[in-house]
């Protein structure tokens, strides 16, 4: 099993509840009492808090994080501890406080919430193509969350709202897991890449024992499976990107990262991290043929990474000039809305 963290789903409390909540000013816990009162709640007065009795929490939430009458910053300095009718205030009981601010984010996370307590992950599959022998080489898998009425939830919004919430462990683990067992049922045959933050991951050995166990469970090569560090340029404590790759090459699997280029940080993960793939940014890809610089930066990259014994991947290729140019220089693979968008069916021949 994988640890806690990686499988706990945080919500707001259900049924009746006594709330509790201070303010860093007088007049903010003024004004919570105000709105209070208009939403048809009559809080009591204890020095320097408020308590109130309510029937849901959501509803109160929603009144008090919508209002207008409240700035952020109030609302960052509004805190909240609900508890359960008969539950006793007490010292032990002040981890469950969270800000204004806080509650009013996990409200509008419910969509996650309920994609993640459901499972309601569905992948879909962009081609990557091999560029000496133009015929697909693998697919990058694409985690969408899909919500009760059939709509999708596009993977910014769920990863955004995720890290606001304390949710980004839950959501990476379901994502990685969901595309090894989509791409399984789906006759997948090719490698796959598969995305991960590496600030969902604090310890490989808890945090991806379920991802390695579906891998081998559906008897996928692990050489087919390549986990790739996503926001590459956001990496701030390389020890644990390392400790992270170096688990997965324990365990036969490959490592690319991705928008290499885009910046100073990614070129030393490059010579740091000596991963399997590099994935060469898409502004860096966009009209290359165009662009003298460009082309100098990208040469300078493919040179780079032929020295240190890595593949690249050209992403964002949507036209037939940036092709031509990319694959005179030996970029040994390409990505782009040029060869296939993201479907939920994967494409199977160019």
């Amino acid at each position: 099993m994988s640890c806690s963290q990686c499988t706990t789903t945080p919500k707001l409390p259900a049924g009746p509840q006594v709330l509790h909540l201070n303010a860093a000013h007088e007049y903010i816990l003024e004004k919570i009492g105000s709105l209070l009162v208009q939403g048809g709640v009559q809080p009591d007065r204890h020095g320097t808090y408020l308590s109130a009795t309510i029937e849901d929490f959501a509803t109160i939430i929603h009144m008090l994080g919508s209002s207008d009458s409240l700035t952020e910053l109030e609302c960052q300095n509004i805190n909240i501890l609900p508890l359960s009718p008969g539950e006793s205030l007490d010292f032990g009981k002040m981890g469950r406080t969270k800000t204004l601010e806080g509650w009013y984010t996990l409200h509008r996370a419910r969509d996650l919430v309920w994609i993640l307590d459901n499972g309601s992950l569905t992948v879909h599959f962009q081609p990557i193509v091999d560029a000496a022998t133009q015929e697909i080489y693998a697919y990058e898998c694409l985690a969408r969350g899909v919500l009760a009425d059939g709509q999708l939830m596009n993977p910014g919004a769920m990863f955004d709202a995720a890290r606001k919430t304390g949710m980004l462990f839950n959501l990476d683990r379901q994502c990685r897991e969901s595309a090894i067992k989509t791409a399984a049922v789906k006759n997948v045959h090719k490698s796959i890449f598969i995305n991960f933050q590496p600030s969902s991951i604090y310890n490989p050995e808890f945090c991806l024992r379920d991802t390695v166990h579906w891998a081998r469970q559906l008897d996928f090569d692990p050489r087919s499976i390549v986990f790739e560090v996503v926001e590459t340029e956001k990496v701030t404590n390389l020890s644990h990107l390392m400790h992270i790759l170096q688990y997965y090459k324990e365990k036969g699997f490959r490592t690319a990262l991705d928008d290499v280029g885009s910046g100073y940080s990614s070129l030393n993960l490059l010579v740091s991290m000596a991963p399997d793939i590099i994935k060469m940014d898409m502004e860096l890809v966009r009209d290359i043929h165009c662009s003298d610089m460009k082309q100098s930066v990208a040469r300078a990259l493919i040179g780079l990474a032929r020295e240190a014994g890595c593949k690249i991947l050209a992403e964002g290729v949507e036209t037939r000039s940036e092709w031509d140019w990319l694959q005179a220089q030996g970029v040994d693979y390409l990505q782009g809305y040029y060869f296939g968008k993201p479907s939920a069916e994967p494409l199977r021949q160019l």
